[in-house]
């Protein structure tokens, strides 16, 4: 496989050594410093070129064209979302996968055209939050012989519901919403109130439909 790697950063050098583990890849690399290039040229079997992946002109001596797949990992999100929109509209990559650097960015470099798109920075946020928050749904009140049950549950990093209105949620219809808290205060909530990162939000209904509402919140962006 022909793979050609923007970027021989840190998270770019470890992806440039699992790929030479495998004698059948043809490694390129295109890296700005020329430090890192002599570094990267000591240490593996790679076509180093010292340039600017987000130069046209450099990914043509890269021979883009004929990579099976892209990797973009330096750690400049524009030269990799400039980089994507080169591979897929100009050279015809079939396959490009993308570092974010910043979680704003993961929907940009999709757009730009990356298959694939990670970002370590929210990675780490969703294991931090799994540490603190994941199981910390609280039962405040359960009556099964009334089919009533009341849960605090949390509004994780990344869910899908942030910055919807409460109305536009899609909660189920014997479940309600009687309490956010938010920055050490509460609210009353109305169907126009936007859920935040963070917001711990008080459920009231029946059992099942707050259990799936509770579901509702935890649902996360894909990546």
């Amino acid at each position: 496989m022909r793979v050609l790697v923007l970027g021989a950063g840190r998270i770019g050098t470890h992806l440039i050594r699992y790929l030479s583990h495998d004698s059948e890849n043809k490694l390129t690399v295109i890296e700005k410093s020329k430090l890192r290039c002599k570094e990267v040229s000591n240490e593996f079997d790679a076509t180093i070129i010292n340039g600017d992946g987000s130069s046209p002109r450099i990914l043509k001596v890269a021979d883009l064209s004929n990579s099976d797949l892209l990797i973009l990992a330096t750690d400049n999100d524009e030269v990799n979302m400039t980089a994507a929109k080169y591979a897929k509209k100009q050279f015809g990559v079939p396959r490009v996968f993308a570092i974010s650097n910043s979680p704003k960015n993961t929907s940009r470099l999709k757009d730009s055209g990356a298959d694939v798109v990670v970002c370590p920075v929210e990675l780490a946020l969703h294991d931090l939050e799994s540490m603190f928050f994941e199981d910390k749904s609280n039962t405040l009140l359960d009556r099964p012989e009334l089919d009533l049950k009341i849960i605090e549950g949390l509004v994780p990093v990344n869910a899908r519901i942030i910055g919807k209105r409460l109305g536009e949620v899609g909660l189920p219809e014997k479940c309600t919403v009687s309490l956010v808290c938010r920055n050490g205060g509460y609210i009353f909530p109305n169907p126009e109130l936007e859920l935040r990162s963070g917001d711990r939000v008080l459920l009231m209904g029946e059992s099942k439909a707050v259990e799936d509402s509770i579901e509702l919140l935890r649902s996360r962006e894909e990546a």
